[in-house]
């Protein structure tokens, strides 16, 4: 194990600022995720910014011909919406497959909570957890679930959403629903994954005007105090209760349950 370690660190080694790929010059080091590293890069030409992943050394020993990011930027050409990331293009640099796509601004709302302290309550965590599903639809609509619908990978820039890391999207396949467990749910390739996804991510906004003195751990039905069409739409969306089959009921459920808050 400790030679297979030494192995992998030796091939992650970074690009540092002001390499130049191709036409891009490296700013700084983004972020790695389960198959890719994710760089902030300018364009040489006219100096805007952009995002560049590149596939991971050790994915490379196994995914040579760079079929995980042809995959997601094969998603992202799909999408046509400012919400999503647009493809911008597409190389290899010394043997290492790579995309470029759109930089957006703003932060995630993993920034947000817990860099910047930012707190929701109950009526705008619903008000955008509605918008969010409104996006999500085009995703389904497209015949792709996104399957990573975490607070690093949804941003807010000024009052617009937006949804990043395409990286474990997949075709939303047809056949009937397996079983799994509940940890498994966000892996599954149909809408039910990511609404299972938006019910933690509303949980998080929740739980971001929370403060607890005790220190016995207790439920979130225990700890927050929301409405009960709130705590309806989380069961549904935690698949505790018949889950939602369509995005259209959970907007509207999504939007009475805003009404009906003092």
């Amino acid at each position: 194990m400790g030679v297979w370690r030494e192995t992998v660190n030796f091939f992650e080694k970074e690009w540092n600022a002001g390499t130049r790929i191709d036409d891009y010059i490296v700013i700084s080091l983004l972020g790695k995720g389960s198959y890719g590293t994710a760089y902030l890069v300018r364009e040489g030409t006219d100096g805007r910014l952009a995002v560049l992943k590149k596939l991971r050394p050790y994915k490379q020993l196994i995914d040579q011909s760079g079929k995980l990011l042809n995959w997601e930027a094969d998603v992202l050409r799909k999408l046509d919406s400012p919400h999503f990331p647009k493809l911008m293009a597409f190389g290899n640099h010394k043997k290492v497959p790579y995309f470029v796509m759109e930089y957006f601004e703003g932060k995630t709302f993993d920034q947000l909570i817990f860099e910047k302290g930012k707190s929701f309550d109950e009526r705008e965590s619903l008000h955008i957890v509605k918008e969010l599903v409104k996006l999500v639809k085009i995703i389904h609509e497209t015949g792709i679930v996104h399957r990573d619908l975490r607070i690093p990978n949804i941003l807010l820039d000024g009052s617009t959403l937006r949804i990043i890391d395409f990286g474990l999207a997949a075709n939303i396949e047809s056949e009937g629903r397996t079983m799994l467990k509940h940890k498994d749910y966000m892996r599954e390739k149909s809408i039910h994954a990511d609404y299972y996804a938006l019910g933690h991510f509303l949980l998080f906004l929740l739980y971001s005007s929370y403060e607890s003195e005790e220190k016995k751990e207790k439920s979130w039905e225990e700890e927050l105090q929301l409405s009960e069409p709130t705590k309806g739409i989380i069961r549904k969306l935690l698949q505790i209760e018949k889950p939602y089959e369509d995005s259209t009921t959970l907007v509207q459920s999504l939007e009475s349950a805003a009404q009906k808050i003092q």
